[in-house]
Protein backbone atom coordinates (compact mmCIF):
# COMPACT_ATOMS: atom_id res chain seq x y z
CA UNK A 1 0.00 0.00 0.00
CA UNK A 2 2.92 2.52 0.38
CA UNK A 3 4.41 1.94 -2.61
CA UNK A 4 0.97 2.73 -4.02
CA UNK A 5 1.12 5.80 -2.30
CA UNK A 6 4.62 6.81 -3.71
CA UNK A 7 3.56 6.19 -7.04
CA UNK A 8 0.75 8.40 -6.63
CA UNK A 9 2.45 10.73 -5.61
CA UNK A 10 5.20 10.97 -8.22
CA UNK A 11 2.75 10.89 -10.95
CA UNK A 12 0.97 13.85 -9.67
CA UNK A 13 4.69 15.96 -9.09
CA UNK A 14 5.39 14.80 -12.43
CA UNK A 15 1.65 16.18 -13.74
CA UNK A 16 3.01 19.56 -11.68
CA UNK A 17 6.07 19.94 -13.46
CA UNK A 18 4.43 19.51 -16.87
CA UNK A 19 1.46 22.11 -16.82
CA UNK A 20 3.89 24.68 -15.49
CA UNK A 21 4.82 26.85 -18.01
CA UNK A 22 7.14 29.74 -16.42
CA UNK A 23 8.91 32.71 -18.77
CA UNK A 24 12.65 32.01 -19.83
CA UNK A 25 15.67 33.16 -17.25
CA UNK A 26 18.39 35.35 -18.50
CA UNK A 27 21.42 34.09 -17.28
CA UNK A 28 23.30 35.66 -14.40
CA UNK A 29 26.47 37.74 -15.81
CA UNK A 30 29.30 35.74 -14.36
CA UNK A 31 27.90 32.91 -16.45
CA UNK A 32 27.38 34.74 -19.55
CA UNK A 33 30.63 33.81 -22.42
CA UNK A 34 33.07 36.37 -22.13
CA UNK A 35 34.10 38.61 -25.38
CA UNK A 36 38.01 39.74 -26.25
CA UNK A 37 36.59 42.25 -28.63
CA UNK A 38 34.34 45.78 -27.83
CA UNK A 39 32.33 44.54 -30.93
CA UNK A 40 28.90 42.16 -29.85
CA UNK A 41 28.40 38.81 -31.21
CA UNK A 42 25.29 39.84 -31.93
CA UNK A 43 23.36 41.03 -34.07
CA UNK A 44 21.84 44.93 -33.78
CA UNK A 45 18.78 44.99 -32.66
CA UNK A 46 15.82 45.22 -34.82
CA UNK A 47 13.71 48.37 -34.70
CA UNK A 48 10.12 47.25 -33.31
CA UNK A 49 6.97 47.68 -34.50
CA UNK A 50 5.36 51.04 -34.31
CA UNK A 51 2.32 49.59 -32.00
CA UNK A 52 4.02 47.10 -29.76
CA UNK A 53 6.23 49.56 -28.33
CA UNK A 54 3.29 51.69 -26.60
CA UNK A 55 1.48 48.48 -25.38
CA UNK A 56 2.23 47.18 -21.72
CA UNK A 57 3.82 43.95 -21.76
CA UNK A 58 1.82 41.39 -19.49
CA UNK A 59 2.94 38.03 -18.26
CA UNK A 60 1.56 34.56 -19.77
CA UNK A 61 -1.02 33.50 -17.29
CA UNK A 62 -0.78 29.94 -16.46
CA UNK A 63 -2.99 27.46 -17.45
CA UNK A 64 -5.11 25.94 -14.98
CA UNK A 65 -5.76 22.34 -15.18
CA UNK A 66 -8.07 20.20 -13.23
CA UNK A 67 -6.37 17.36 -11.41
CA UNK A 68 -8.46 13.95 -11.60
CA UNK A 69 -7.83 10.88 -9.38
CA UNK A 70 -7.01 8.08 -10.81
CA UNK A 71 -9.97 6.05 -12.46
CA UNK A 72 -10.45 2.87 -10.77
CA UNK A 73 -9.10 0.80 -13.45
CA UNK A 74 -5.72 1.98 -13.13
CA UNK A 75 -5.85 2.27 -9.47
CA UNK A 76 -6.80 -1.90 -9.67
CA UNK A 77 -4.15 -2.51 -12.06
CA UNK A 78 -1.73 -1.01 -10.00
CA UNK A 79 -3.07 -2.61 -7.03
CA UNK A 80 -3.01 -5.97 -8.96
CA UNK A 81 0.49 -5.33 -9.72
CA UNK A 82 1.81 -4.59 -6.39
CA UNK A 83 0.14 -7.59 -4.62
CA UNK A 84 1.81 -10.35 -7.60
CA UNK A 85 5.24 -7.87 -6.31
CA UNK A 86 4.60 -9.15 -2.42
CA UNK A 87 3.57 -12.30 -3.14
CA UNK A 88 6.76 -12.99 -5.64
CA UNK A 89 8.98 -11.28 -2.63
CA UNK A 90 7.24 -13.09 0.19
CA UNK A 91 8.11 -16.92 -2.66
CA UNK A 92 12.20 -15.49 -2.65
CA UNK A 93 11.99 -15.10 1.18
CA UNK A 94 10.28 -18.86 1.95
CA UNK A 95 12.27 -20.68 -0.93
CA UNK A 96 14.50 -23.59 0.34
CA UNK A 97 18.61 -23.32 0.47
CA UNK A 98 20.11 -24.83 -2.63
CA UNK A 99 22.70 -27.60 -1.42
CA UNK A 100 25.73 -27.73 -3.92
CA UNK A 101 26.29 -30.48 -6.09
CA UNK A 102 27.85 -33.48 -4.55
CA UNK A 103 31.46 -33.62 -5.71
CA UNK A 104 32.88 -36.66 -7.85
CA UNK A 105 35.18 -39.59 -5.84
CA UNK A 106 38.44 -37.82 -7.90
CA UNK A 107 37.70 -34.37 -6.37
CA UNK A 108 36.98 -36.06 -2.87
CA UNK A 109 40.00 -37.57 -3.05
CA UNK A 110 42.20 -34.68 -4.10
CA UNK A 111 40.61 -32.53 -1.49
CA UNK A 112 42.05 -34.96 1.24
CA UNK A 113 45.50 -34.71 -0.11
CA UNK A 114 45.19 -31.19 0.29
CA UNK A 115 44.28 -31.08 3.26
CA UNK A 116 46.36 -33.71 4.52
CA UNK A 117 49.52 -31.81 2.76
CA UNK A 118 48.64 -28.57 4.62
CA UNK A 119 48.62 -30.47 7.91
CA UNK A 120 51.93 -32.13 7.68
CA UNK A 121 53.86 -29.07 6.14
CA UNK A 122 51.97 -26.92 9.22
CA UNK A 123 53.31 -29.48 11.66
CA UNK A 124 56.85 -29.13 10.28
CA UNK A 125 57.13 -25.41 10.15
CA UNK A 126 56.10 -25.28 13.68
CA UNK A 127 59.08 -28.11 14.34
CA UNK A 128 61.48 -25.43 12.61
CA UNK A 129 60.55 -22.92 14.40
CA UNK A 130 60.08 -24.44 18.29
CA UNK A 131 63.26 -26.16 17.57
CA UNK A 132 65.02 -22.82 16.76
CA UNK A 133 63.55 -21.42 19.60
CA UNK A 134 64.82 -24.85 22.39
CA UNK A 135 68.35 -24.07 20.85
CA UNK A 136 68.50 -20.19 21.63
CA UNK A 137 67.58 -21.18 25.03
CA UNK A 138 69.89 -23.76 25.78
CA UNK A 139 72.48 -21.75 24.22
CA UNK A 140 71.60 -18.99 26.39
CA UNK A 141 71.95 -21.45 29.30
CA UNK A 142 75.24 -22.53 28.21
CA UNK A 143 76.41 -19.55 27.85
CA UNK A 144 75.36 -18.80 31.64
CA UNK A 145 77.24 -21.26 32.99
CA UNK A 146 80.14 -20.23 31.47
CA UNK A 147 80.44 -17.16 33.69
CA UNK A 148 82.30 -16.92 36.64
CA UNK A 149 80.84 -17.65 39.67
CA UNK A 150 80.31 -15.44 43.05
CA UNK A 151 83.74 -15.04 44.77
CA UNK A 152 85.83 -16.68 41.99
CA UNK A 153 88.12 -14.89 40.17
CA UNK A 154 87.65 -11.95 38.45
CA UNK A 155 84.62 -11.03 40.84
CA UNK A 156 85.73 -7.89 42.87
CA UNK A 157 83.40 -7.01 45.83
CA UNK A 158 81.71 -3.17 45.20
CA UNK A 159 80.04 -1.97 48.56
CA UNK A 160 79.97 -5.78 50.26
CA UNK A 161 77.98 -7.11 47.00
CA UNK A 162 79.74 -8.91 44.42
CA UNK A 163 79.50 -7.50 40.77
CA UNK A 164 77.85 -10.22 39.32
CA UNK A 165 74.86 -10.04 41.58
CA UNK A 166 72.97 -13.06 42.79
CA UNK A 167 71.24 -14.39 39.74
CA UNK A 168 71.93 -17.51 40.31
CA UNK A 169 70.05 -17.50 43.44
CA UNK A 170 66.98 -16.00 42.19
Amino acid sequence: MNSLFHIQRRAACGAAIITTTALPRRLPPHLLPRTISSTSHLPAPKPAAAGSSEEPKTAQKKANKVKKGPSSANLAAKEAKSAKMAETMAKAIDAPMRKPPPASDEEMERRYNIGRTYVIESFKRHNRENHDLANKIRMKRHAMNYLPREGEIGDEAVDGKSVYGTWRSE
